[in-house]
């Protein structure tokens, strides 16, 4: 080979090296099988540290129920607030994880209400998780967060209505029950542990009756479902207890705008014996 001919033959393969370097490097795929890190949920707030973790679930709301998002917010912040505050003062040494667990579900829905149950547990550590019950009743109509209390003229004769039907139907659950688990012997003194533990739990004061769902299903409401969180009216054991009070008990204890979202049957004039 010539000295000229080999001299052209260095300059094309260095011509051909140097235009390879200026190549972007093809990007590879990731395999199949290779996991990727999970995307967070929508409407999902997670996380842990040293010693805790906490998972809250909120439903998907339309826009102008803004003040009930708002009330969820605020009510789970301060649940995790107070719950890692507690979590991370000097906990036990090889104790588990605490854990907070809150989830809130739309549960009812009329044409002038709508209801979100709050449920959950706090774990830190006790003989048992507390139970974590919550209830936020929106009147759609003008957007606004109402308690027990503000639906009636007369709060306290609507509280006393609502505590003698609630002590008629928990009294006549939990005494059949009894009835059919222990002997006759034993009736009598569990009856009665059974009806003051009751009468404490449906006292007329707006704390027992705090938690509750206005009932029906798009049309007017037709009743309020009543909710005692565990230990209130029974024994942890039994876990949460529901009521439904039928619209006729209390409707004409309700203000004026509220009681048109309400509807009763055809004996809406018997009343409770609370209400007369």
């Amino acid at each position: 080979m010539s000295l000229r001919l080999f001299a052209c033959f260095v300059v094309v393969c260095c011509a051909g090296l140097i235009a390879g370097c200026d190549r972007t490097p093809p990007v590879l795929a990731a395999p199949d099988n290779v996991a990727k890190p999970p995307e967070p949920a929508a409407n999902e707030d997670t996380g842990h540290g040293d010693g805790y973790a906490f998972h809250i679930r909120y439903p998907q709301l339309p826009a102008e129920w803004s003040p009930l998002a708002a009330a969820l917010r605020a009510y789970a912040e301060a649940q995790k607030k107070d719950f890692v505050a507690a979590s991370t003062d000097a906990p036990a040494l090889n104790a588990p994880p605490a854990h907070l667990d809150l989830e809130f579900n739309i549960a009812r829905r009329t044409s002038d209400f709508v209801s979100v149950l709050a449920s959950g547990s706090l774990d830190t550590g006790g003989a048992h998780p507390a139970a974590i019950v919550a209830s936020f009743d929106l009147h759609t109509s003008d957007d606004k967060l109402i308690a027990l209390a503000d639906l009636f003229s007369n709060a306290d004769a609507a509280l006393n209505a609502l505590s003698v039907e609630a002590r008629r139907q928990l009294e006549g659950r939990f005494g059949a029950k009894l009835r059919e688990a222990l002997p006759e012997k034993d009736q009598a003194g569990a009856v009665q542990n059974m009806r003051e533990w009751v009468e404490r739990g449906t006292a007329a004061t707006a704390e027992n009756f705090a938690v509750l769902l206005i009932d029906g299903l798009d049309a007017k409401a037709i009743g309020l479902t009543l909710i005692f969180p565990p230990d209130q009216v029974a024994p942890y054991a039994d876990g949460t207890q529901q009521i439904e009070v039928p619209a006729k008990v209390f409707y004409k204890l309700l203000k004026p705008e509220y009681s048109d979202g309400f509807q009763i049957d055809t004996e809406a004039e018997k009343l409770a014996p609370g209400v007369r």
